[in-house]
C-alpha cells in the first residue's frame, strides 16, 4: 500500500532559550483518536517536486506556522526509512533549532483540524510517547531529534 507523493517529511521544532519543543495535536482518523504529533506531511509531486526539504517547510508553516531557524537532516546522508512494513512511503525526519513565528502561515489542508502545542519540554514528550499520547511516527522522529540535541549540546 502507498500514499500519493513522492514520501513524506516530519520536523521537530524546537526552541533554544526555552529549551521546549513545538508540537501539534490533532486527530488520526487511522486509529480514530486524537494525538500529539509532530509537524508532518506527504512530498507531493504538484507542490513539491520530489524535495522532502521543500515539503518539510511548507508542513512546519502551515502546521506550526513557524519558518525559518537552523536545520537538521536526522537521517545519515540522504536516506529516508519505511514508515511501515505494509507502505511504500518513505519519511525523511527534520530537527529546526530556532524557527519564528509566521503572521500569515500557508493554510492547513482542509480535512485537517491541528492544535499547535507551544511549550513542550523533553520530558513531557517523552511521557507523552510511553503513554502511547504521541502517533509511532511522531515519536520516532521525536527519539531522533531529541539525540541530535544531545550532540549538538542543546539539552
Amino acid at each position: 500500500m502507498d500514499q500519493k507523493g513522492a514520501g513524506a517529511s516530519i520536523v521537530f521544532a524546537w526552541n533554544s532559550k526555552s529549551k521546549t519543543a513545538t508540537i501539534i495535536k490533532e486527530y488520526n482518523p487511522g486509529c480514530d483518536q486524537i494525538l500529539y504529533g509532530l509537524a508532518a506531511g506527504i512530498v507531493e509531486i504538484d507542490k513539491h517536486g520530489s524535495d522532502y526539504d521543500i515539503a518539510a517547510r511548507d508542513e512546519l508553516e502551515e502546521e506550526c506556522h513557524l519558518a525559518g531557524g537552523t536545520w537538521h537532516r536526522l537521517l545519515n546522508n540522504d536516506a529516508s526509512i519505511a514508515m511501515d512494513k505494509y507502505l511504500m512511503t518513505k519519511i525523511v525526519a527534520y530537527l529546526v533549532i530556532d524557527p519564528v513565528k509566521v503572521e500569515h502561515p500557508r493554510p492547513l489542508d482542509e480535512e485537517e483540524d491541528i492544535e499547535i502545542v507551544h511549550g513542550v519540554s523533553v520530558k513531557e514528550i517523552m511521557e507523552m510517547i510511553c503513554a502511547g499520547e504521541m502517533n509511532c511516527i511522531g515519536g520516532f522522529a521525536s527519539l531522533l531529534a531529541i539525540e541530535k540535541l544531545r550532540s549538538l549540546g542543546e539539552i
